[in-house]
């Protein structure tokens, strides 16, 4: 297995708005100081997007290119050529960098963040919009599928892929062959899933692998709190690896039951402006979190 990080670990968010003013050059570096072996693309544009200038970047540090998180919305069929070009534009560059897998995820929802991490059946997304999704994804896997590369679905909180409800319910409609699960083991603990049962359920689907860590108390004042998934990750739901209430011993028995040799991309999800504070260190987080992993594994 290898250990790579991701920029949203130093506040880099696909949300507009939301992003720390961080040039990219300093996060490539920071992770790769913290000792790790990769990273994720970030948001489109946030890395060079220059196949050249990219693996330029990234061999100077001795990082690789782990994969690319691409929120896309399959929810109207009459977007499926949109989406489709916004995933193969991701995934040119991928490809152009070695990369085998791309990590596809319903993008946030503003009703789903407003109630993140509580949602229940009322909250699901219509049928009609469920079953396009469900369609656009198998289409999507299929054309990926013929350029080999492999989708990857990240369930996420504050989109409609949270719960385990709706992670069973994807999972089962759509192709084994061609859709895999990111296993996210934070969001899935923010959406009510217990990390070790979804790989006991779905294991067979896991190629692709989020580690997060989830602060038990933050998780419960932003429960009672009603907090918005924003206001939850700036009070602290996401914090370092071993520090919080995922069962990690239990997800590596999953992984190494299911023979799991692929990425495992450390990521701590903070917003980082003003009202964060100055104490705030995102290197200081992605190197304890990388010690608490090579106790655990060894490596």
């Amino acid at each position: 297995m290898r250990i790579g990080n991701a920029p949203v670990s130093w506040g880099i968010f696909e949300i507009a708005g939301l992003s720390a003013s961080i040039p990219y050059s300093r996060v490539l570096d920071e992770i790769a100081a913290a000792g790790y072996e990769g990273t994720e693309l970030g948001p489109w544009g946030y890395y060079p997007t220059d196949p050249n200038r990219l693996r330029a970047e990234l061999l100077s540090r001795g990082l690789a290119l782990a994969s690319a998180f691409c929120p896309v919305d399959l929810s109207d069929p009459r977007e499926y050529q949109a989406a489709e070009a916004q995933v193969l534009q991701v995934a040119d560059l991928l490809q152009a960098l070695g990369t085998h897998e791309i990590i596809l995820a319903d993008p946030l929802r503003p009703a789903r963040a407003a109630c993140a991490g509580r949602a229940g059946p009322a909250d699901e997304m219509a049928p009609a919009a469920w079953q396009a999704t469900v369609d656009g994804l198998n289409r999507i896997g299929n054309v990926l599928e013929d350029r080999g590369l492999a989708v990857v679905f990240h369930h996420h909180t504050a989109t409609y892929v949270e719960t385990r409800r709706e992670i069973d319910r994807l999972l089962e409609a759509t192709d084994p062959e061609t859709i895999g699960l990111c296993l996210d083991t934070g969001h899935a603990v923010y959406g009510g899933a217990n990390p070790v049962e979804l790989l006991q359920r779905w294991g067979d689907r896991v190629r692709y692998v989020h580690l997060k860590d989830v602060d038990p108390r933050a998780l419960e004042r932003a429960r009672a709190g009603g907090l918005d998934y924003e206001a939850g990750v700036r009070g602290g739901v996401f914090c370092p690896l071993g520090e919080g209430c995922v069962d990690f011993a239990g997800v590596f028995a999953g992984l190494r039951e299911i023979g799991y040799q692929g990425w495992l991309i450390v990521e701590q999800d903070v917003v980082i402006d003003e009202s964060t504070g100055a104490a705030l260190s995102p290197l200081a987080a992605a190197r304890r979190s990388r010690e608490f992993l090579r106790n655990l594994l060894n490596q």
